[in-house]
């Protein structure tokens, strides 16, 4: 059974506030906010943390220091296993912003460790599936495999294939494509505008699409195909699904799995070798080589490793807070990356 931290009201008056807010900001019928789900998940993180302070000997959230912050990393590395002790660490991070922003404090004492915490605490979330890749795999998907799964998406061809043209182009990730409006973009740019409500990080940022596109968004919202699913709903997301409700970014993860499934270029790969066994002793696999992260990795990769974007760029649009993330997990280890311009540019 998960472990159950003291309620909020018990927690000290600055977690109080940022909890009040976080619920307060939460709307489930509207897409531009905060759904009450994950209201709750950070609410858990910092009820969690509000104990961890006690156990640390700290009275005051303003006590932390960069210390005692790589003494809470470490916790964090001990007592949990995947992606929460990395959720758990950004969530605390972004509550001593809030707390700089609010003047509660004058600086964030994370700070020091927050772009090293993979490697210092082992704080990271897509170690056991790289690892697991088969010789001549790689993580970061190809053109040629983007243009596979277009040709086998299954009954929602148009939908479908926008969506997967768009993950490729943008680097978006699966939960910022689902909450995208209509309003939000801008097609005679070739933009589309991520709002903080959207980001995961909560900042503000434009990405561009390519013209390829133009085809399918002409398909999807000129022709009646986005209309016809929508059946009269009363919201202007972009995506929607069969009954009319905002599609969800683990249907946009279905709809890529199924498709690399259908191309003949998916498989499943067991997260730890302590995944759960069916009825016949089988472990049961919940990880897939192709999934929508695979292609925001690849349009990482791609626009790093094929083009002339700088990595701050490319940070910029994958909507990182550091080029060190960008270069560390996103880029993939090729050793002839820059070897053009050495040719080109190097010194005689």
């Amino acid at each position: 059974m998960p472990r159950r931290y003291r309620d909020a009201d018990e927690c000290r008056s600055e977690i109080q506030q940022y909890i009040g807010e976080l619920e307060a900001g939460s709307d489930d019928e509207d897409p531009e906010r905060r759904d009450h789900v994950s209201a709750d998940r950070y609410s858990q993180d910092l009820r969690y943390y509000d104990e961890w302070l006690d156990d640390a000997g700290l009275e005051s959230v303003t006590e932390m220091t960069a210390a005692t912050a790589n003494q809470l990393g470490q916790t964090l590395s001990r007592e949990f296993n995947g992606s929460t002790g990395l959720y758990r660490w950004d969530r605390i991070y972004a509550f001593h912003d809030w707390l700089q922003r609010m003047e509660i404090a004058e600086s964030n004492p994370l700070d020091k460790w927050h772009e090293d915490k993979s490697e210092r605490f082992g704080l990271t979330k897509s170690t056991e599936q790289a690892k697991r890749l088969q010789e001549a795999e790689q993580y970061a998907t190809t053109q040629d495999e983007i243009r596979a799964m277009e040709e086998n998406v299954q009954r929602h061809r148009v939908r479908d294939q926008l969506i997967i043209r768009l993950l490729w182009q943008t680097g978006l990730r699966r939960g910022e494509l689902s909450g995208l409006t209509i309003d939000d973009l801008d097609r005679d740019e070739h933009e589309i505008e991520i709002r903080p409500s959207v980001a995961k990080n909560d900042e503000h940022r434009i990405v561009a699409f390519q013209s390829s596109s133009d085809g399918l968004f002409d398909e999807w919202l000129e022709y009646g195909r986005r209309e016809e699913m929508a059946a009269g709903a009363d919201h202007n997301r972009l995506l929607v699904g069969e009954r009319g409700a905002p599609l969800s970014g683990d249907r946009i993860n279905d709809i890529v799995i199924d498709a690399a499934c259908n191309a003949g270029i998916n498989r499943k790969i067991y997260a730890d070798a302590n995944a759960p066994t069916d009825k016949d002793g089988n472990k049961v696999p919940n990880r897939w080589k192709i999934s929508s992260h695979n292609i925001r990795h690849g349009f990482g990769s791609h626009m790093v490793n094929n083009t002339d974007a700088g990595l701050w760029e490319v940070s910029k649009a994958l909507g990182h807070s550091s080029v060190e993330i960008t270069e560390r997990i996103y880029v993939e280890n090729d050793p002839r990356a820059g070897i053009d311009h050495i040719h080109k540019f190097g010194p005689d």
